[in-house]
């Protein structure tokens, strides 16, 4: 938001269709019981995420499996590529809060 010269508190939102917006975010909340940091995303996009945590979680521990002792570069390599394969995944995801309050 641009700077603005003057006297008065300073602007909270860029325009007054983003401060409607909250207003009816924060009335949508309270009227079904969520607090301020309460955010409903689709099941299946939680499912998916919870997913690809678990399958990042078991290759993390094939690779402290893989690396123990003394692993030759090779193995290394080859542990930190299926890490990678992996973590992708999880590192591309995006949640988005559900806008519509009817589905």
């Amino acid at each position: 938001m641009p700077e603005r010269a003057g006297t008065g508190r300073p602007r909270r939102y860029c325009r007054a269709g983003c401060r409607q917006q909250a207003h009816l975010a924060r009335k949508f909340a309270a009227a079904h019981g969520l607090g301020d940091d309460d955010v409903i995303v689709d099941r299946s996009q939680l499912e998916e995420l919870q997913d690809a945590l678990y399958c990042l979680q078991a290759a993390i521990e094939d690779v402290d499996g893989d690396l123990r002792g003394r692993p030759s570069a090779a193995e290394v390599r080859t542990a930190l590529t299926w890490l990678l394969d992996n973590a992708r995944p999880l590192a591309a995801m995006h949640l988005e809060p559900k806008a519509d309050a009817a589905s």
